[in-house]
């Protein structure tokens, strides 16, 4: 059902914890099934050198969080910005068609703390 990827990161998760000093951060839930997350990101000369979370949900939403912490280190804000919940599906080995909201909410909270970030 669900990829050895998904399933190492939900038993095993990365960079969980909140951040002291963050540059940004934001916190997103889906109001469909009550997952939460709340993202952290500490940036250095327009790149992502660390990210964490904290996350309250279904095992493809912490797989997720976990995921995307991963990934958008050393990544650009901009390429940062570009990433979609294909993207993040794609890095988790794949995510059935009723979990793809756990992809959504982790791209969706990385947005957030990104615009934050920028400001208006």
């Amino acid at each position: 059902m669900f990829s050895e990827t998904l399933l190492d990161h939900f038993q095993a998760p990365r960079n969980v914890g909140e951040m002291e000093a963050a540059d940004a951060e934001a916190d997103d839930e889906n109001p469909v099934c009550g997952d939460r997350l709340h993202m952290w990101l500490r940036i250095d000369n327009g790149t992502i050198v660390e990210a964490t979370w904290r996350a309250d949900g279904c095992a493809p939403a912490i797989a997720a969080a976990s995921a995307m912490s991963e990934l958008v280190r050393g990544m650009s804000l901009e390429d940062a910005q570009a990433l979609d919940h294909e993207d993040l599906s794609e890095a988790l080995g794949g995510l059935p068609t009723r979990k793809a909201h756990a992809a959504m909410l982790a791209v969706s909270t990385l947005h957030k703390a990104l615009e934050r970030y920028r400001g208006p």
